[in-house]
């Protein structure tokens, strides 16, 4: 993987913007097709958690109020915060493994195009979960199961909100079983030692050389699988536009590495570009360079911004010591449905750098004390996706949310009630995550950020990539 190199290549085939979940399957594919392919990523190669750690210093930048820790950035919008990885492995460099397949009601909004249903996605969740190896959690040989995930089990089945039959053990991309595996990458996956470190990524052994790696980060999987089939990896190089050119896209690009020798905006040329940048990243390139790509819907771009109605770090206070440090962060969940929403909440262990995380200190990142006696929660449904992303900044023009959380406030205490329910029957008290106004529903965080590049049918979708050529 490159950092501080320069690409050598002034032409390529593809050129894929981003290596976290979308970038790095594309490439996978593509490369396995037999494609030339390169991929650019904003943030470092960070090769195990220590060094992720280390990185752990905060670079605010006030134009564009943004908060760097390492290998996750938070974006702090007006009314919602984003978390997004910012490293090559994108998300899976901070994700927590869990690999839920989407209920079929969702797809029955009117806003998906007709061609997108559960049915058609259902081989390709089974592809992933292959690839991940996702499975639900195994018990621990000396510490057994978490007391947390059987307190939520017990106390959620007894809730006349939730559908029993839903409650489950989340599959989760991390290996809780007795023995290692082998990743594609042909590295070792060692059984998971239930730090509950997922957020920082998996401690250095202390019974061998090497980090533990039991939870499957893009690096360990279609990132390497992609270069085994030739594609090439440039750390630390930021795209800042793309332009259409009669035989491709011109793809603007500064290598923003410390130790670069050129740091002046380079460019390269690509027959077809894939922008993988999540959320945050495709949108902001898309709105720098939407005078230079003929075709685009400048009314739509960055329209319908939905934080996937995530409501992070709620939490009941219990009597009982609820071991929040042991295990995986996420390791149960079921669902909680109102008449307007399909809510699906899942335990939530104790989370390093919770401070940091929710933006609430934009200078250090914190280890808070640990509560033993709580447990915390992710809720998630649907919000009403009607955000605004748009370019702000004096020096360099960057994204922005603007959140108004108005609209998504039944649904916030909706996800409330259930979760005071919950509450009750573990004999605790609930508390909102830090920072959230309940009267406004302002100040939540999500980590699964969506919108601001809408999908096209089938039918629009072809319209278009006449006028933009392959650009996805």
């Amino acid at each position: 993987m490159g950092d501080h190199e320069n690409i050598i290549e002034k032409s390529i085939d593809t050129l894929i913007i981003g290596s976290g979940f979308g970038g790095a399957v594309v490439s996978c594919r593509l490369a396995e097709a037999g494609r030339s392919v390169i991929i650019l990523e904003k943030g470092k190669d960070y090769r195990n958690s220590e060094e992720r750690i280390k990185e752990e210093v905060a670079d605010h930048d006030i134009d564009t109020a943004t908060t760097r820790y390492g290998h996750f950035q938070i974006d702090h919008g007006d009314g919602m915060k984003v978390i997004r990885g910012i490293g090559v492995g994108g998300g899976s460099l901070h994700y927590f493994g869990v690999r839920l397949r989407a209920p079929h009601t969702v797809f029955n909004n009117a806003r998906w195009p007709e061609e997108i249903t559960r049915e058609r996605l259902n081989p390709y969740y089974d592809l992933a979960g292959k690839m991940l190896n996702a499975s639900p959690l195994n018990s621990n040989p000396v510490l057994g199961i978490p007391k947390r995930s059987k307190a939520f089990l017990a106390a959620a089945g007894n809730c006349q909100r939730c559908t029993t039959s839903s409650l489950e053990y989340v599959p989760i991309a991390i290996n809780t079983g007795s023995a290692s595996i082998t990743s594609p990458s042909g590295e070792k996956q060692h059984p998971c030692v239930f730090c509950g470190s997922c957020l920082v990524g998996c401690p250095e052994s202390t019974s061998f050389e090497g980090n533990v790696n039991a939870r499957a980060m893009l690096t360990l999987n279609y990132l390497a699988v992609a270069q085994d089939h030739g594609a090439k990896i440039f750390a630390q190089h930021s795209v800042t536009r793309i332009v259409k050119t009669a035989t491709g896209f011109d793809v603007y690009y500064e290598n923003i590495a410390k130790k670069a020798i050129n740091k002046i905006e380079q460019c390269i040329h690509a027959k077809n570009v894939v922008l993988g940048a999540g959320t945050m990243g495709t949108t902001e390139i898309l709105l720098n360079s939407k005078k230079d790509l003929p075709g685009i819907n400048t009314q739509m771009l960055g329209q319908h911004f939905s934080g996937n109605g995530d409501f992070l770090a709620s939490a009941t206070e219990t009597p009982e010591d609820l071991q929040p440090t042991s295990g995986p962060s996420i390791t149960v969940g079921g669902y909680f449905p109102t008449k307007n929403n399909d809510i699906y909440i899942e335990d939530l262990g104790s989370v390093p750098f919770m401070e940091g995380v929710l933006g609430l200190d934009k200078n250090t990142p914190k280890q808070l004390a640990v509560n033993r006696h709580s447990i915390g929660y992710l809720a998630m449904g649907t919000d009403a996706g009607d955000g605004i992303l748009a370019l702000k900044g004096k020096l360099k023009k960057r994204i922005h949310l603007n959140w108004n959380p108005e609209k998504s406030l039944p649904f916030y205490n909706e996800i409330i009630a259930s979760l005071k329910e919950l509450s009750q029957q573990l004999g605790g008290n609930y508390k909102d995550p830090q920072g959230y106004d309940p009267k406004s529903g302002a100040g939540l965080l999500t980590a699964h950020p969506l919108g601001g590049c809408v999908i096209l049918g089938y039918r629009d979708y072809t319209s278009q990539t006449e006028q933009l050529f392959q650009l996805h």
